[in-house]
């Protein structure tokens, strides 16, 4: 069978899940790994078999790109399996059950899925005194690696069916939250004194947020900004921030996924 892990990672946690997935996973399949913004326009979603995809709740919502990518997706001929997840700092409401039923219009049938906590990408820069904000849910790599062989199962199954997550009533509480969370976007405020001009931000701005201003420094377009904060934490001279006149105290650089040197 062909697998194919598709993922949106804003700053690493859906990356670092993918990746532990595939390396369980492609002891026993032909697996591809690939992020959503790397897709070519020449990309066809139905040569495989089946599809693990994965993406960041922010403020209980599938990350835009994820959506994007779903959205613009053709539709499959015949139903096709997926196992869907989603990586969150805290919560992720209704954000599987909101995927999923983007995907059965495709014919990628969620057969299951799962959250998984991880750092929090936003917390840890409005409150980086809070070490708990910089934590992984306890044996995630374990965790990750029983849901790979749940999924060898499922995928080997020749009868599929779907498994859409229940409406979660208790979301309603945090109604208030998510309406605040998806209508705000923080500024990006620029320290001009610790930019390099690099381009790292602009060039891993797949929603195109960050683009090259006057002088060659950055220039932060709000509008179309996701809630990432990748340009954030993988700045390596710390230039960018959510406050006008600190750096960020504390980072999750690409480092911070690397599991080897944790």
């Amino acid at each position: 069978m062909k697998i194919l892990i598709l993922y949106h990672s804003g700053v690493g946690n859906t990356k670092l899940v993918a990746e532990v997935l595939n390396n369980k996973l492609k002891e026993s399949f032909e697996t591809k790994v690939i992020a959503v913004e790397e897709l070519s326009n020449e990309f066809v979603i139905d040569n495989y078999d089946g599809y693990i995809i994965g993406f960041p709740t922010y403020h209980t919502h599938p990350s835009e790109s994820i959506i994007k990518f779903i959205d613009n997706a053709s539709s499959i001929d015949k139903k096709m399996p997926a196992y869907i997840y989603t990586t969150c700092g805290w919560y992720s409401g209704n954000a599987l059950r909101i995927f999923a039923k983007k995907c059965i219009r495709k014919n990628i049938i969620p057969v299951s899925y799962r959250t998984f906590r991880c750092a929090a990408t936003d917390g840890v820069l409005l409150f980086p005194f809070i070490d708990i904000l910089f934590t992984f849910e306890k044996d995630l790599v374990q965790k990750i690696e029983r849901e790979a062989e749940k999924v060898k199962k499922e995928f080997i199954c020749k009868s599929h069916s779907y498994d859409v997550p229940r409406f979660k009533l208790y979301s309603i509480l945090n109604f208030p939250n998510k309406m605040i969370g998806q209508w705000i976007t923080l500024k990006i405020f620029l320290h001009k004194k610790n930019c390099i001009r690099c381009g790292k931000c602009i060039k891993n701005c797949n929603m195109n947020a960050m683009k090259l201003g006057k002088g060659n420094f950055p220039l932060f377009d709000k509008a179309n900004c996701e809630k990432c904060y990748r340009c954030i934490h993988h700045c390596p001279h710390k230039a960018l921030s959510l406050s006008k006149r600190k750096v960020p105290q504390r980072q999750l650089s690409e480092d911070f996924f690397d599991l080897n040197k944790r």
